[in-house]
């Protein structure tokens, strides 16, 4: 493996990803946005401006867990207040609506903190920004400034957190995918977040020595690591370095908790680049909590995430014989002997679901292991009624007992 042929997968990768939509406003996701983001309207594009300046600072691990919360949140209250949101500069009122949400719960555990962030940048949206984000932006004339006055404005986006702020700069200046809202600052003076799927890559690239959290306690270390992820992106793409940023959040999910070196993500890039040329999509690994269709798939995915174990929910879906197509439910990033585990609870199963997961079993067995979860009182039944044959899946298991499974597969102990 040479380092030619890793940066030759990673610039198509790139290539290949660089045009997908962002989590923030994927339409293929819901909550649905209130508002078309790619809207050519002055009025709206003050919306937009000021909505997206509140997403990315609450954008962090502590405050909403996963990015796609962030979108959840803000989408909630948006349409719980109407345009009123936009005026709320008291945090309690904000507070007294999240707590009514069904996915608190979910949100990080400084979710508290989600209030006064964004009553903060209401206040500095009205005051300092005299409502008006897109006029306001005119006074600078290149992105690095703008993010300096963005710290020394919002706490919440300053100091060790500015990297959200180069974040929203990206969706701001870059054209499509992204918003290119305001269209006076060019790309090329973009820096790349430092995000933590951003240093995961930059780390198996060997551009930084390590993705520990220790990187974020020192601004220096900080912006040493950023402008060398930076300089790397530039030399692949000099007008536009910004490009990489959303394909190395795609692709740092993928190596979350692996060993970062460049066989891994060779590994990795090899994977993607099969289930893209075999699926036809872009593999986007989200984790969608608003999307879980039954408390079955719910309790999978809390059992999951309690245990540290990396997961996608319905990232991929797998064209089959006949024209049908499969979307599993659960792709688990630990592989068993080379093949990644599918998880797929069911409260009930029917003949016409048990066909389709012998599909992909033959059609994919060589590189998933699907794992039906089931009421353990209706698996005699399923035998019964001849619905669950062994061609099926390669293994069942009771789906109340399913924290007994995932601690096996943590421990590296299943199928022993």
């Amino acid at each position: 493996m040479t380092t030619d042929e890793v940066l030759t997968l990673l610039v198509d990768f790139i290539n290949r990803n660089s045009n997908v939509a962002d989590v923030q406003w994927d339409r293929r996701m819901s909550p649905r946005l209130l508002f078309n983001p790619y809207s050519e309207k002055y009025e709206e594009r003050k919306i937009i401006a000021h909505y997206f300046l509140l997403v990315a600072a609450i954008l962090d691990d502590t405050v909403v867990g996963y990015p796609e919360n962030a979108r959840m949140l803000v989408g909630y209250l948006h349409e719980a207040f109407g345009s009123s949101f936009f005026d709320i500069k008291k945090p309690h009122i904000f507070e007294e609506e999240i707590v009514k949400t069904d996915f608190y719960n979910d949100l990080g555990p400084n979710k508290k903190a989600a209030s006064e962030i964004m009553a903060s940048v209401n206040l500095f949206v009205r005051e300092k920004a005299e409502k008006n984000m897109l006029k306001y932006a005119q006074k600078f004339s290149n992105p690095k400034a703008f993010v300096k006055d963005i710290e020394l404005n919002i706490k919440a986006l300053n100091g060790p957190h500015v990297d959200k702020a180069w974040i929203y700069m990206r969706w701001m200046v870059r054209p499509l995918p992204d918003l290119q809202i305001y269209d006076h600052l060019l790309p090329s003076d973009l820096y790349v977040p430092l995000t933590k799927e951003n240093a995961n890559v930059a780390a198996s690239l060997g551009l930084i020595s390590s993705a520990s959290p220790s990187l974020w306690r020192d601004e220096r270390t900080t912006g040493e690591a950023r402008q060398k992820v930076t300089d790397f992106a530039k030399r692949l793409f000099p007008q536009d370095p910004a490009k990489v940023d959303y394909p190395f959040f795609l692709l740092g999910r993928w190596l979350r908790q692996k060993t970062l070196n460049r066989y891994t993500l060779k590994t990795a890039l090899d994977f993607l680049d099969r289930m893209q040329k075999i699926t036809g999509q872009s593999q986007a690994y989200y984790q969608k909590m608003s999307r879980y269709k039954s408390g079955w798939e719910k309790k999978t995915a809390l059992i999951l995430l309690k245990m540290h174990i990396a997961f996608g929910y319905e990232t991929i879906s797998f064209p089959l014989p006949n024209n049908e197509v499969y979307t599993p439910d659960f792709i688990l990033e630990k592989k068993l002997r080379g093949r990644k585990i599918v998880l797929e609870p069911h409260f009930e199963m029917t003949k016409r679901q048990a066909q389709k997961y012998a599909l992909f079993k033959r059609t994919y067995g060589h590189e998933f292991i699907l794992i039906l979860l089931l009421k353990n009182d209706l698996i005699p039944l399923y035998h019964q009624r001849k619905i669950l044959t062994d061609d099926v899946c390669d293994d069942v298991w009771p789906i109340e007992f399913i924290h007994l499974l995932a601690e096996k597969i943590r421990k590296g102990t299943y199928g022993e």
